[in-house]
């Protein structure tokens, strides 16, 4: 399972930018750092008054570790390793945060895997969806959160999307506490369910505006029959030991795998 972590997907390949990953360093909190160098979130950049035109913004659409550089390169073409000003990052959100560290750290040698689900330490008694990092250190996997510069997360800091799921529909834990601002409930917890299964498979898409099948009616309520389904898929992504069960976890609900062409919204 290491070697199959350690190997990039289409989405976190680094492409035509390869290369420019042997003089990265390995350890993954250094890379960390370089990706917040590199990019800036979305709410930060409104939090710091920064005016950046349409053409700016609309980077948060992109997928893909090679199209994030991509970015990067066409505002500074300076060394990876050089710290922008925020005025000078693309600016993204979690998800592109995760995915980038990610890819880096796969590039040099790091078994890792980005995780969609919802962390705590955003807002007080409530779990906000997010991305993070999970590495494996040689003993385990490890969780970090590259946006913030945290290496230390726990179970307390941040749930992902199967555990989310399983909390919320054993009644362990109100749905209603699950979201980001605007959304909260069965929405949030599908949508992070299915993008965390995704992501086990290394199909790194942020969003599920493309997913026909959870747009039920009303989106942040119970649906038994969809629910049910749900339950079986994170039942299967729970108890996969091994690559083979995981892809075939993911393979039997292709309706529930992101189209080739999805974006980040």
């Amino acid at each position: 399972m290491t070697r199959f972590y350690r190997q990039p997907s289409p989405t976190s390949d680094l492409g035509r930018h390869t290369d420019l990953s042997r003089d990265l360093p390995a350890d993954p909190q250094a890379l960390s750092a370089i990706v917040r160098g590199l990019l800036v979130h979305n709410f930060t950049a409104k939090v710091q008054g920064l005016q950046l035109p349409p053409d700016r913004m609309s980077h948060m659409e992109t997928v893909g570790a090679e199209a994030i550089l991509d970015n990067v390169f066409s505002l500074d073409p300076a060394s990876l390793s050089f710290e922008r000003p925020p005025e000078g990052r693309m600016v993204g959100f979690c998800y592109h945060f995760a995915l980038l560290h990610c890819a880096l750290l796969r590039a040099t040698g790091t078994p890792a895997r980005v995780r969609c689900g919802f962390a705590s330490y955003f807002e007080a008694r409530r779990w906000i969806d997010h991305w993070v990092v999970e590495f494996w250190d040689g003993n385990g996997w490890r969780l970090t959160d590259p946006q913030i510069g945290r290496g230390d997360l726990t179970s307390d800091d941040f749930q992902d999307g199967l555990t989310a799921w399983n909390q919320c529909r054993g009644g362990a834990a109100p749905p209603a506490l699950y979201g980001n601002g605007e959304l909260w409930g069965w929405d949030e917890l599908r949508g992070s369910l299915i993008n965390d299964v995704a992501a086990l498979n290394k199909v790194e898409v942020a969003g599920w505006y493309w997913c026909e099948r959870l747009q039920v009616d009303p989106l942040d309520q119970p649906h038994d029959e969809l629910d049910t389904s749900l339950d079986i898929l994170s039942r299967h992504a729970a108890t996969a030991e091994s690559v083979e069960t995981i892809k075939e976890c993911f393979a039997l609900y292709p309706d529930l795998q992101p189209p080739a062409d999805a974006v980040a919204r």
